[in-house]
C-alpha cells in the first residue's frame, strides 16, 4: 500500500524560561524570546526544505517558570483528521537533533544590562 501524501505538519514546542540558565546575569525574558524565534526558524526552515508545498505550522510557547525540558510535539496529517504516527516520529527525531545543534552556541542568550 502506498503511503498517503502529507498535507499538513504541525509542530508544538515549549521553552521553560525559568530553566534556561543555571547562573545569574541573563535577561531571561529576552533570551527566551530569542530562543523561541530561533527554534521556530529552525523548524520552519527544515520542514519547508524537506516537505515543499506542505502546510507547516510551528507554535513555540514560553512558560515563565522552571521545569523539565519537553520534547517537541509533531503531528503529521495525511487527511483532514488522519495522522501518520511514523512520519511524525521521524520528523520529531530529526528536529530534536537540529534544534540541539542549532541552539547549542547560546547566541540567543542576552546578558542582563
Amino acid at each position: 500500500m502506498a503511503s498517503k501524501a502529507i498535507k499538513r505538519i504541525i509542530v508544538a514546542d515549549c521553552i521553560m524560561a525559568g530553566s534556561l540558565f543555571q547562573e545569574e546575569g541573563y535577561d531571561v525574558e529576552q533570551s527566551a524570546d530569542n530562543l523561541a524565534d530561533l527554534r521556530g526558524q529552525i523548524i520552519v526552515d527544515y520542514l519547508e526544505v524537506e516537505y515543499p508545498g506542505v502546510e507547516v505550522c510551528a507554535d513555540i510557547a514560553i512558560q515563565r517558570e522552571a521545569g523539565p525540558a519537553r520534547p517537541v510535539e509533531v503531528a503529521v496529517y495525511v487527511g483532514e483528521e488522519e495522522v501518520d504516527q511514523a512520519a511524525a516520529a521521524a520528523i520529531r527525531e530529526q528536529l530534536a537533533g537540529l534544534l540541539a545543534e542549532g541552539t547549542a552556541d547560546r547566541a540567543w542568550a542576552v546578558r542582563a544590562a
